[in-house]
């Protein structure tokens, strides 16, 4: 999921249709949120499960707060999972995220860094390897991706001077789920608190 699909051009010569009946079929799927489409950038994939889609359209109209406390609880123990289960490569590629995400931030690269950290915490849930959890995750990517994003609108202090990931990379490589959980708990609950208050209940 995240994947850029080609463009128009090389569909229609791939999958031997016109344009309007390719446009329809594109149009169907950012509808049920399997697809979603960036101005200027292109047209994702958000989803590519039934399930993906259901969660994607609900979580469209979950408010922000509700969406950062299910984060939490997913989170939280997708990080002990992958401090227990988590293998090497996992740790490579999470501490290379960490560090392009440190990167990004030095060089004040705001869309990188938000970027960066949400691959990071899918990394954490693909390192956890439960694919239930991870299925349910990957449905949320898109709340997960706006809520990093918010977090840097609203509160850029305490969404860039956090060293929650820091301590969670920790935990993983030292093989410690509880300091891996509570990392993660307490990552969550400085970035809930401090869109709440802004948030005051809304999307």
């Amino acid at each position: 999921m995240g994947s850029k699909i080609p463009i128009e051009d090389e569909l229609v010569g791939e999958l031997q249709v016109s344009r309007s009946t390719l446009r329809q079929a594109v149009q169907a799927l950012v509808y049920v949120g399997l697809l979603e489409t960036a101005q200027g950038r292109g047209t994702f994939v958000r989803g590519t499960h039934e399930v993906d889609a259901v969660l994607t359209r609900y979580l469209a109209d979950a408010e922000l707060v509700s969406v950062l406390e299910t984060r939490r609880g997913l989170e939280v123990e997708a990080a002990g999972l992958a401090a227990e289960r988590g293998t090497a490569a996992d740790l490579e590629r999470l501490t290379a995220l960490h560090d392009r995400q440190m990167a990004a931030h030095r060089d004040g690269r705001a869309q990188d860094f938000n970027r960066a950290a949400v691959e990071f915490h899918s990394a954490v849930v693909e390192a956890a390897g439960n694919p239930v959890l991870a299925r349910l995750y990957g449905s949320m990517l898109g709340s997960v991706s706006d809520s990093v994003r918010l977090g840097g609108v609203r509160r850029p202090d305490e969404h860039y001077g956090d060293p929650g990931h820091a301590r969670i990379l920790r935990a993983i490589g030292d093989r410690d789920p509880q300091a891996a959980r509570e990392a993660a708990a307490a990552h969550l609950t400085t970035f809930l608190n401090a869109l709440a208050p802004a948030d005051g209940g809304a999307r």
